[in-house]
This record gives C-alpha cells, sequence and structure tokens, in this order.
C-alpha cells in the first residue's frame, strides 16, 4: 500500500518542506522539525480514497507558531496568504491542545504538536503534553488512524507496527491494550463502533470484550457528554453502513447506555414497555431496501416517490439520515416519558436528551413513529378503494411536509410488524402514494382556506375566537369534497349547514 499525492497534495507537502528549511535557516541552533499528516488522511490515502482533512503533526513547535512561519514564507515569496484560526484549548469539547487552521494553497490545513496524553481516574479529560510520534500515535483510538505520513521522507510511518497490517486485514484494534484505552477514554468504544462499521471492517476479539465490561458501559454513562455521543451516533446513521452499527451496538449490550432512556421518575405509570432492542435491527435493515431498491427497479417504492417534486424526494441523505434515526430510536415507540410536566413521547426525550440531537431531529423522529399505524391504515383503504379524498387530505394536513418520508418509514414498520414482503409493501404504498398524486393532494398541507376566519365570522354572526378556528376545520373539509368549488358555494355551505350549529 502506498500514498499517491495529487498535484496539489505535492506542492503543500513541497511547501511545507521548504518552510521547514526556512526556519531552520533563521535560528540553525534549534532542532530540525520534522512535519507529518497524521490520521484519518493517510488512512484515506492508503485506501485510494480522496481526502482534504490535511492534519499537520509537528514535532516541536506549537500549531499556531508553525502557522505564523508558514504565512512569513508565503508572503515573501508572493504567495497568497490567508488568515489564521487560532483554536484554542477546550477539554470538555475533546479540544486538548491549541490547535491552528489556516488555507494552504487552496486547502483548509490544520496544524497542532504531537502529544502524549495521561489520564486520571475520574474525568476522560487527560493532562497533555508535548510527546513523540511513538506517544502520538498509542494515545490515539485505533491503529488505523495512528499512521503518519512523513512530508521529507514522502513515506508512511507506522509506530504502533499494526496500523498498516490492520487497515490491509480490515481489523480495528487500539494501538494499546483495550481495557486501558477505554478507561482513559471511553468515547473511544463508539469510535471503534463507528469506524469499523464505516469501513465494514472486523473488530479485535480483545477489543470488542473490554467494550462490553461494566466498568467500561458505566464510564461511557458517567463520563462522557451526550453531545459526544450523539455526534458519533450522527456519523453512524449517516455512514455507508448503518445496519452495521446498530448491529454492533446491539450485539455488545450497549443501546441503553447510547440511546439512554428517560430517568424512571419520568415514565408515566402509562407508559408502554421499550421493545426488544433487536427492532431496531430489522427496522433499519427494511428502511434501507426500501431506500436502497431503486437502483434496480423503475417500480420501486422509492423511485415513485423520487417522482414528486421537491422537497419530497425521499433519496437525499438526509432524508435517509432521519430514517435511520427513526429505526435506531424504534425500540421506544410506545413509551412515554415526561418532559416539563408534559407527557411526551419517550422517542423524543431520547433523541433531544439521550443523543443530544437537535430538537427538529426529536421532531422528524416522533412524526415518523406517530404517523407509522395511520399511513399504514390508509395505504391499506386505498387498495380497498375505500377512503375518500376528503379522508386522505387530511392525513397529509396532518402529517405535514415530512408526509412521503412517512409514507417509507410506515412501509419499513408494516413489513416489520406484519410480515409484509419487500414487494407487497411497495405495492401497497405505491398505491397509497398515486393516489395522493391522482387527487392532487401533493401538497394539501400548504392549501388556504378558501374563506379567511373574519369572513367566516361575519357569515356567522360570531365573534372571532375558538368557535372559529372550528369553522375553518369544516371550510377545510369542504374544501377537501369540492376540490372546484367557489367561494360562492362555500359560504352558502356556511349559511345553509355550519350555521345550523350556532343557532
Amino acid at each position: 500500500m502506498s500514498v499517491q499525492l495529487t498535484e496539489q497534495e505535492k506542492e503543500i507537502c513541497d511547501l511545507l518542506d521548504k518552510v521547514v528549511e526556512y526556519i531552520q535557516k533563521e535560528d540553525p541552533s534549534k532542532p530540525k522539525l520534522v512535519l507529518r499528516i497524521a490520521g484519518g488522511w493517510v488512512r484515506d490515502k492508503l485506501l485510494g480514497h480522496e481526502s482534504h482533512d490535511i492534519d499537520i503533526a509537528i514535532d516541536h513547535m506549537s500549531g499556531y507558531d508553525l502557522a505564523q512561519h508558514v504565512n512569513q514564507y508565503l508572503e515573501s515569496h508572493n504567495y497568497p496568504v490567508c488568515s489564521i484560526a487560532k483554536i484554542s484549548q477546550n477539554p470538555e469539547r475533546s479540544k486538548h491542545l491549541e490547535t491552528a487552521t489556516t488555507t494552504v494553497l487552496g486547502l483548509a490545513v490544520d496544524f497542532v504538536n504531537l502529544r502524549s496524553e495521561t489520564y486520571n481516574s475520574d474525568s476522560r479529560i487527560p493532562q497533555i503534553e508535548f510527546g513523540s510520534p511513538l506517544e502520538d500515535a498509542l494515545r490515539r483510538d485505533i491503529t488505523i488512524n495512528a499512521l503518519f505520513y512523513n512530508i521529507h521522507t514522502r513515506k508512511v510511518e507506522d509506530f504502533t507496527q499494526q496500523g498498516v497490517s490492520d487497515l490491509v486485514a480490515g481489523i480495528v484494534r487500539t494501538p494499546l491494550e483495550p481495557f486501558k484505552t477505554f478507561t482513559d477514554d471511553p468515547l473511544r468504544v463508539l469510535r471503534v463502533l463507528r469506524f469499523s462499521s464505516r469501513f465494514a471492517y472486523a473488530i479485535d476479539p480483545q477489543t470488542a470484550v473490554a467494550m462490553q465490561r461494566p466498568e467500561i458501559k458505566h464510564d461511557l454513562d458517567s463520563k462522557i457528554s451526550r453531545e459526544r455521543i450523539g455526534v458519533e451516533i450522527d456519523k453512524m446513521a449517516s455512514g455507508p453502513h448503518p445496519l452495521l452499527a446498530i448491529q454492533r451496538i446491539v450485539g455488545y449490550n450497549l443501546y441503553e447506555n447510547v440511546f439512554r432512556a428517560p430517568p424512571a421518575k419520568d415514565w408515566p405509570s402509562n407508559s408502554g414497555a421499550m421493545a426488544d432492542q433487536s427492532i431496531a435491527i430489522d427496522l433499519t435493515r427494511n428502511v434501507l431496501d426500501l431506500c436502497e431498491s431503486a437502483a434496480d427497479s423503475t417500480q420501486s417504492l422509492k423511485s415513485l416517490v423520487s417522482f414528486l417534486p421537491s422537497p419530497f424526494a425521499v433519496t437525499g441523505s438526509h432524508v435517509r439520515r432521519t430514517l435511520i434515526l427513526a429505526a435506531y430510536i424504534f425500540p421506544y415507540y410506545t413509551a412515554t416519558a415526561y418532559d416539563r410536566k408534559r407527557v411526551v413521547p419517550a422517542s423524543y426525550v431520547v433523541v433531544r436528551d439521550g443523543i443530544k440531537l437537535a430538537t427538529h431531529d426529536a421532531e422528524d423522529v416522533v412524526a415518523l413513529h406517530v404517523s407509522a399505524t395511520k399511513v399504514s391504515a390508509a395505504a391499506q383503504k386505498c387498495l380497498d378503494n375505500s377512503i375518500d379524498r376528503r379522508t386522505l387530505g387530511l392525513q397529509i394536513r396532518e402529517i405535514g411536509a415530512r408526509w412521503a418520508m412517512c409514507v417509507v418509514f410506515s412501509a419499513a414498520v408494516d413489513m416489520l410488524l406484519n410480515k409484509c414482503s419487500l414487494e407487497q409493501a411497495t405495492h401497497k404504498y405505491r398505491t397509497y402514494i398515486k393516489r395522493v398524486i391522482d387527487e392532487d393532494l401533493v401538497e394539501a398541507y400548504k392549501y388556504k382556506h378558501i374563506i379567511d376566519g373574519k369572513s367566516a365570522a361575519k357569515l356567522l354572526g360570531l365573534k372571532p375566537g375558538p368557535a372559529i378556528r372550528q369553522v375553518l376545520d369544516r371550510v377545510m373539509e369542504w374544501q377537501l369534497c369540492n376540490p372546484n368549488g367557489t367561494v360562492q358555494e362555500c359560504e352558502l355551505y356556511i349559511a345553509k349547514t355550519i350555521s345550523q350549529d350556532y343557532k
């Protein structure tokens, strides 16, 4: 395995080589700097993938100082110079050393010095010191992320003596003894899961055993912020192998440590129970089957939905990620929890607080969970031709802009709970979508009332208030039943029918 540099990367390496010579000439008494590209860039280049994530590791100078020297050299040789962003130490956000970021010859480059880490038993935040290349490699999460590319020799350096062989064999392991590695920083458990699923690599048996030890699970709960866990889960859900990720989370008995439930005191007495965790695996598989079946079939559910106008296509990475997250959290779909004295779906609290994703992510997941059975029932009625335009339109209005995504998720749930085959689910929900299109209900949730509240109140002799909201709901139902109805016809309906309830 070897690194093939692009022309731009060659220019950057040549430039940094010259910068080191420039620094040496300024002060020959100082030891000569050695610069290395570290981590993910080396791994990806060895795998034949392009990478724009260039981190320069420096052996005895701070990242900010080197970045300043780079800019001085660029300026003295009439190259364009970019500003330097100084990222100060912030251990709580996993920024353990001062880092400098700038643009060099059109590519963003981070500069940071090699480091060693010492942990205590009460925190995942280490004491940081300047380190050797070996110390820096050994403190990294996994061996395939611990490789260096020496800018001066143009060779890969594998100080753990396992990184290259693990990359070839497809193995994820920690550079040091795994129990110590995870005790030092339990977040590395999730990074093992993420990278092993991203590349579909095996996990070293010793590493797998250490991940499941009670002490490590306890530390994962107590030492790691939920935001950091959420970042890793988000990357797994967005990655190339989200099914493998959830299989390993469940298989290694880490589900409840990762997708942490609300405290017992926040569960109402009538809350549904948490379902078996394996349901998350099966549902993720179904979601992927539905989302990816279009590659071979123009008749698939996804291909039909993709003909809908934006933003209804379910082909985008954001939609796929949301569907996967909803599948991951599905074991909580019947459970409820208290949230500031309100009873809400437990899945909302798990997403918002358990893995600290955005509120809109929690709302999306809940919408998918809540609508699944409703859309399934409506789709069955479409098959039986026993649903009218009004009922279908009201459902689209209730679900809103997420309705196409909800259709896919409902189909996946149908395959899981009702044992539908992929072909049966595809036929059932294609029928639903076709009916929505034929009835011109694709954007029913945007429909404006043909008569506004002020006009309705005047017709009925009512003052504005909650009653008018109910009147407008009935007006919308009339519109859905009468898609070609006029304002005059609606006014007549209000005067003859609705007015009877307000005499």
